[in-house]
């Protein structure tokens, strides 16, 4: 269908909604806050009218400390099109190869309200590409999060309004990975607290990192020393003391540690009360993780190196973790990182996100933290000051990202989002162009 024709369809379907049930009218004829629990009902309507034209990817790189952006475009002869991001690889080549060479073809043509079957076809293409893991979900995932762009384009509808019943608020609360410069020092803690408080981001939550810089050649092991131990209790103390008491402390591990220090861990800081402990043992399930969180007086969360239902099966359905995190850029879409809470809230386990990524990949996730049940916390960078700020002029967003501690999500069809032409142009990386 050509975009007149699409354009006449919208049209024909306003005036009819003046004289039939609301209920049966076409979703474009409501207005963009309403919640659509029928959206396969709606989108049944519109199935075989638009098709698939083009898949486009260009990589960017907003400045050094920032992870590369694959953005994905998926174009249609209805003239409207979908936008998405894929999780980074090392240079954002094996998620672009994917879609390009393994996805491209197999998507033109296609209906894009097929959003599961498109997505399950692309997922089992990764078969051939080391399974459900590593930057071929990457690129699953960005393609997913262009469909659902694109259909909440066509059907008028912001994304979380048709994500599998709509949504549950329309706002996120964020949290700030980050700490402050010395968080051993009482007045770098107070000075840290001060920015957060004085920002518009105005975070209530952080996740910092903890103090265990192991010089290079040390003797690879996941044993603390107790000066070691020591160290990191007098870290959180410090933040815990400038930030106040209901400020929320998220402990951050790089999968670092073994059962007994995990749980050495968690006993020594339990008096600072901290949000969760996230990821103290390697991330692969094992009986550990149920020993370790039913002895824990910590919450203990996993997930940012977990794919697709498979991997954080055994985790929920074993209370292996207090609560999980999906890194929902990389898990293998919108509509699997809402079956991943679904599954977890059947057990009574929270949800939090892990995410590293871009504006478009932030909007996207926080478009599905809006629609899970029992969702504690979204993670966020600093986008006004430091080695990340500036990131989001590479989008058009009719609102601030982050205010008042929460990701501020749009009415607008879609994801909200728009790419700053004259800014990405400004951030191609080496050997791209504008799409491609």
């Amino acid at each position: 269908m050509y975009r007149r024709e699409f354009l006449k369809t919208l049209a024909l379907a306003a005036s009819a909604s003046s004289v039939v049930p609301s209920w049966k009218a076409f979703a474009l004829a409501a207005p963009a806050s309403a919640v659509v629990p029928y959206f396969f009902q709606v989108a049944a309507s519109e199935r075989k009218k638009v098709k698939i034209t083009d898949v486009k990817v260009m990589r960017l790189k907003m400045n050094r400390a920032a992870h590369e952006m694959p953005l994905v475009k998926i174009e249609t002869d209805a003239g409207v099109h979908g936008i998405g991001e894929c999780h980074h690889d090392i240079t954002g080549l094996g998620a672009k190869d994917t879609v390009l060479n393994g996805f491209r073809e197999m998507l033109i043509g296609q209906d894009p309200f097929d959003i599961d079957k498109l997505t399950t076809q692309m997922a089992w293409r990764t078969s051939y590409w080391g399974g459900y893991h590593g930057s071929g979900m990457h690129a699953v995932t960005g393609c997913e999060v262009a469909l659902w762009d694109l259909t909440g384009k066509l059907l008028g509808m912001p994304v979380r309004k048709i994500l599998a019943g709509g949504s549950f608020t329309d706002k996120v609360r964020a949290y700030w990975t980050n700490q402050p410069r010395n968080p051993l020092d009482p007045a770098s803690c107070k000075e840290w607290v001060d920015y957060v408080k004085g920002s518009v981001q105005g975070w209530t939550a952080a996740k910092c990192h903890r103090v265990l810089n192991r010089p290079g050649g040390e003797a690879l092991n996941r044993e603390l020393s107790n000066k070691e131990l020591d160290v990191l209790v007098q870290e959180y103390t410090n933040i815990r003391e400038a930030a106040g008491p209901y400020f929320e402390i998220a402990v951050h591990f790089h999968w670092e540690l073994d059962y007994i220090n995990a749980l050495r861990v968690a006993r020594a800081l339990e008096k600072i009360r901290p949000w969760w402990i996230e990821d103290p043992m390697p991330p692969n399930y094992t009986d550990q993780w149920v020993k370790l969180t039913a002895a824990s007086p910590s919450p203990i969360l996993t997930g940012e190196n977990l794919y697709t239902r498979r991997d954080f099966q055994p985790f929920i359905t074993n209370a292996a973790v207090n609560i999980i995190e999906i890194d929902i850029s990389m898990a293998g879409g919108l509509l699997e990182a809402k079956r991943i809470a679904d599954l977890a809230y059947v057990y009574n386990i929270p949800v939090a996100t892990h995410n590293v990524m871009g504006p478009v990949a932030t909007i996207a996730s926080a478009n599905c933290a809006a629609a899970m049940a029992d969702f504690l916390g979204h993670e966020t960078f600093d986008f006004k000051n430091g080695p990340r700020a500036g990131e989001t002029d590479v989008i058009t967003y009719d609102r601030e990202l982050i205010q008042d501690g929460h990701i501020q999500l749009s009415d607008k069809p879609g994801l909200g989002v728009e790419i700053n032409k004259d800014v990405a142009m400004k951030h191609l990386m080496d050997g791209e162009t504008w799409w491609g």
